[in-house]
């Protein structure tokens, strides 16, 4: 593989990654308070007051947007979470995660320069974290430069043969218990999605019961939480994982491209979910397996059938984000 050739991969991921955030971001933007307010007269802590919450979270917000604040913002907010009101709380960690996102780019920028991406490749080893590549490297500037990244938030993965930060949401668990459920719910999916992600090169990573299994989680989150401040990120996701579900990716389809016949793997687990799941209300499930009677009757190939079926009740245009 030719120096250009993986630099245009490289520059084609990270417009993605980038791009990606920057659709949080910009979800998460647009009503900033709506879904939390409500919290403000709901915490029942007796040893907060409000003004007390109030000045910590000024504080925490001083912090967050100084230039290169996101380490302290978090380490401050981990020691004073206990000291605020539920609403102040998930305020702050809401806004902490805008400012994870918004910072994902220049992050990305960084981590892909080609002598800082030789040296990262040099030493990694498989799954390797960025504290394991810390310890791995003798490079100070690039021990720096990786540790910013991990205390600011971030996780490493290998995507396309190279090396990217990504949003690490397991770092949100801590603050769950002093959040809204809502947001507990939403970290929940999200780390889900980060620890180990559904796709990658155009395929899927995950198995086909898991991407089901997925979907029903955020169908859930949307049911209980319509109003939610993050609804409109867990629609975009129930979206993609709708596409996963019903088409497959490119280098993973559906229904091979060869034979037309529906992949056996996801038929097998379809067809297990379906059953395990029988009693379940799910509108996701219910669609799916209307789709699975269609695809019964077809002898599990793509038929005329089966793609008029598609057209009408999973229409690209309707779920792909």
């Amino acid at each position: 593989m030719t120096s250009s050739f993986q630099s245009a991969k490289r520059k084609g991921m990270r417009t993605f990654i980038t791009a990606t955030a920057v659709l949080m971001l910009l979800q998460s933007a647009v009503a900033p308070l709506s879904g939390v307010a409500s919290a403000a007269s709901s915490s029942t802590d007796s040893k907060v007051t409000t003004a007390s919450s109030t000045t910590i979270y000024q504080t925490f917000q001083s912090i967050l947007y100084k230039k290169n604040g996101l380490p302290a913002a978090d380490t401050y907010l981990e020691s004073h979470i206990k000291k605020v009101t539920k609403h102040h709380a998930t305020l702050m960690v809401l806004q902490l995660e805008n400012a994870r996102l918004k910072a994902l780019s220049a992050m990305t920028d960084r981590l892909l320069v080609p002598n800082v991406q030789d040296k990262m490749l040099k030493a990694y080893k498989m799954n390797d974290s960025f504290t394991k590549l810390i310890e791995r490297t003798q490079d100070s500037d690039l021990r720096a430069l990786l540790k910013e990244a991990r205390d600011s938030g971030y996780r490493l993965v290998m995507l396309e043969g190279s090396l990217y930060p990504i949003m690490n949401y397991a770092a949100f668990v801590k603050y769950s218990s002093d959040i809204t459920a809502d947001i507990s719910s939403y970290i929940s999916i999200m780390t889900k999605e980060t620890k180990k992600l559904p796709a990658d090169d155009g395929a899927l990573i995950i198995g086909y019961q898991e991407i089901l299994l997925r979907a029903l989680s955020q169908e859930k989150f949307l049911e209980l939480y319509p109003k939610s401040n993050r609804a409109k990120q867990v629609h975009n996701l129930l979206n993609s994982y709708t596409m996963y579900t019903f088409y497959g990716l490119n280098n993973t389809p559906l229904f091979d491209y060869d034979t037309n016949k529906m992949v056996a793997n996801a038929q097998r687990g379809y067809i297990g979910v379906l059953q395990r799941l029988a009693s379940v209300d799910s509108e996701f499930l219910t669609k799916l397996d209307a789709f699975m009677d269609v695809v019964k009757e077809s002898k599990y190939e793509k038929t005329a059938a089966v793609e008029k079926w598609l057209e009408q009740h999973v229409p690209v245009s309707d779920y792909a984000n």
